[in-house]
């Protein structure tokens, strides 16, 4: 299957050019690696990508308050994890624009009231887009991996282990969406008895 500038454009929710219908011109050896100090080779998908070297993030433990994405607190303790990330495209002031993440992550998530918890994969991959201020603009997951949605998000309440690709789009007020979503949705707030 031949992949165009619109099916691109719908998966990552950015314009699609006039010539959307043609097809994107298949990688060469080339075109794979970024020109010094210009664009990718003028490739449409490698344009500004820079990849840095790969280093180790660790996943923090962290809680959320009973209302955020369950109805009651949750907390997150990381069992194993071996998590790396690269930045992989620069804004023109040097700040983040692209990074991505990949390796193995496995999670409790812990229902905070009763202790109940939930052991579960999270170990996909992502790759988290910025503005120029630093604020998250989209979440693209190949999952699993887990992301969490908020009462006035526009998605119902929860946290969800998403597996598949997923696109959260994050508007400038901080408001979510799944703008895409190819695959599994488990709200891990019903498994811990939401």
């Amino acid at each position: 299957m031949l992949v165009t500038a619109t099916m691109l454009a719908t998966v990552t929710g950015t314009a699609a050019p006039a010539s959307a219908t043609e097809p994107i011109p298949p990688l060469t050896a080339s075109s794979a690696a970024p020109a010094p100090g210009g664009p990718a080779d003028g490739h449409p998908l490698l344009d500004g990508y820079r990849p840095e070297p790969w280093r180790t993030w660790v996943q923090p433990e962290w809680s959320a308050p009973a209302g955020r994405y369950c109805s009651f607190p949750l907390q997150v303790r990381v069992v194993t994890q071996d998590v790396r990330v690269r930045v992989v495209a620069r804004h023109p002031d040097g700040a983040v624009r692209r990074e991505e993440f990949t390796g193995p992550l496995v999670v409790d998530f812990v229902n905070g009231d009763t202790a109940a918890t939930a052991r579960r994969d999270a170990g996909g991959s992502g790759a988290a887009d910025y503005r120029p201020d630093g604020t998250w603009s989209r979440y693209t997951i190949v999952g699993p991996a887990g992301f969490g949605f908020r009462p006035g998000d526009h998605h119902p309440r929860g946290y969800y282990l998403l597996d598949g690709l997923h696109v959260v789009t994050i508007d400038t007020d901080g408001t979510r969406r799944l703008a895409v979503g190819f695959g599994e949705q488990e709200n891990v707030c019903l498994a811990l008895g939401d």
